[in-house]
């Protein structure tokens, strides 16, 4: 059985609204696909964002490429 989907209703002003219709038109996607992917976009930017600053504020030291490769023992590479 397919899911049922949710409406969530979305006001635009006609500007608004006529960029929305040219960029699905120029991608060739409804307009709701637009706006879902770029809500979907935006709440996993927030949530890398706050993983990274979580990981930052846990982490005391930091090294560079070519040191890490060095603690490590790796070989080095040209990048």
């Amino acid at each position: 059985m397919a899911e049922m989907l949710s409406v969530v209703s979305v006001r635009f002003s006609k500007e608004e609204k006529n960029l929305l219709d040219c960029y699905a038109k120029l991608h060739g996607k409804k307009q709701s696909d637009i706006i879902r992917e770029a809500a979907m976009r935006m709440i996993e930017d927030d949530i890398d964002f706050r993983l990274y600053q979580e990981a930052k504020r846990k982490t005391a030291c930091y090294y560079s490429l070519k040191e890490a490769r060095e603690k490590l023992e790796l070989e080095s590479t040209t990048i």
